[in-house]
């Protein structure tokens, strides 16, 4: 019998191109599916030229490599001729071949997922999402990413600096018709905290990127973007490690005012979920964590 593909398969190959890479484990929890179920169908998918399957170091199960899924040239085809993907979008956009930081890219994902988990526990919420490596997002006039801004450098009102977070996303309250805006950082450790030559690139100039962004009210073009009236933004870092938490906190303390940034770590995510009191505000470990959603905080981790 000739090989088929089901509706479902787009759905899965659709979700696949948004994350770029993703492991079985996270296209399980994704898709809301039961792991040996869907990797009995990627398996074919792979088998007949859709999806390259990899396999890198060892998952959150220990002793056990993580299975990595991407779309394969074929599979973009497909998408594109089913009109998913536009076709005038290079294929680098979209396969996870050029992802330059794999362990990145998968920790956005956790959070992503996790978060999708959120709107479904507090069904009032509405989030809206936009990933820097999705090949979805479009771009404006210039060719840069919609969520791509500009600001001043530190000391210097002629410099121009650029800067691309991981991700925007927004949380509306349909009860009671409030939406909040976030920008997030994902890190792994590997971008220096705060280099003696300030370097454009450190956490550091991040948070100072961010703060004049803040300050400037830069933020407001997302009002038209999502049909709502923001009243600044929350910055967060999500981290991999307690100790580079600590590093992290430890420096937003030092850099006020930055009561707008939050930070956690990954296993507080697994253990409590997004929205449980899991995160450091301003930097202040001594303090109690908070929720980012304030009154409507609850655990919500994944099933």
């Amino acid at each position: 019998m000739a090989f088929r593909l089901k509706t479902g398969d787009y759905k899965t190959l659709e979700s696949i191109a948004e994350y770029r890479i993703i492991t079985t484990v996270q296209i399980a929890a994704l898709l809301g599916r039961n792991r040996q179920s869907i990797w009995r169908r990627l398996r074919e998918l792979e088998k007949h030229g859709l999806l390259r399957v990899t396999q890198r170091g060892f998952g959150r199960r220990r002793g056990r490599p993580e299975i990595v899924l991407s779309l394969s040239e074929y599979g973009v085809d497909v998408l594109k001729d089913k009109g998913v993907i536009g076709a005038d979008v290079d294929y680098e956009a979209v396969i996870g071949d050029n992802i330059h930081c794999k362990d990145h890219q998968l920790m956005l994902n956790w959070f992503r997922i996790h978060l999708n988990h959120v709107e479904k526990v507090l069904p009032r919420l509405k989030i809206r999402f936009l990933s820097h490596s999705s090949p979805f997002l479009p771009r404006n006039m210039a060719k840069y990413l919609i969520i791509t801004d500009f600001g001043s450098a530190e000391g210097s009102i002629d410099e121009v600096v650029r800067f691309t977070p991981d991700a925007v996303f927004s949380i509306t309250d349909t009860l009671r018709g409030i939406t909040v805006l976030f920008f997030l950082e994902v890190d792994c450790g590997t971008e220096t905290i705060a280099s003696p030559k300030r370097d454009m690139k450190d956490v550091r100039q991040k948070i100072v990127n961010y703060g004049a962004y803040f300050d400037s009210f830069g933020y407001k073009r997302y009002d038209g973007l999502w049909d709502c009236k923001l009243e600044g933004f929350r910055l967060l870092f999500l981290t991999n490690t307690l100790g580079r938490l600590a590093s992290l906190c430890k420096l937003v303390e030092q850099m006020p005012p930055s009561d707008f940034i939050w930070l956690t770590e990954q296993s507080r995510i697994f253990s409590d979920g997004i929205s449980a009191k899991i995160w450091v505000r301003g930097g202040k470990m001594e303090s109690s964590s908070e929720s980012i959603l304030d009154s409507l905080h609850c655990r919500a981790p994944l099933p």
